[in-house]
């Protein structure tokens, strides 16, 4: 099944509360969902075997396909929440947030 980012910043929304849009925009969490693309084309270059000409350059829109295989798909949402977080508020949240980050670079157990 191909995916569309907006699924992905969907998902990214379920732990974030976040269902009514009303703490963070589509266009806010679509910035993280590029950061993180650009993340994984240097952690983990195997997702884009075959794609090397054409390689995600930060631009990617809300409608557009997802370009690698679904099982990155948990991985950006999990990296946009973690960034999100980090943004909301840098106390109370640190903790969790960093979780989040770590799942996406593979620093923590999923």
């Amino acid at each position: 099944m191909a995916f569309i980012y907006q699924q992905i910043v969907d998902m990214a929304r379920i732990p974030l509360n976040d269902a009514d849009k009303a703490r963070y925009s589509d266009a806010q969490l679509m910035l993280f969902a590029n950061q993180g693309m650009l993340g994984l084309v240097k952690r983990r270059p195997d997702f884009f075997m075959g794609q090397f000409s054409n390689l995600p350059d930060g631009n990617a829109l809300l409608t557009d396909v997802f370009p690698i295989d679904a099982e990155a798909v948990q991985l950006l949402a999990d990296w946009i929440t973690g960034r999100a977080e980090m943004v909301d508020d840098e106390n109370a949240n640190s903790g969790r947030a960093q979780v989040f980050v770590n799942m996406f670079t593979g620093e923590a157990p999923l």
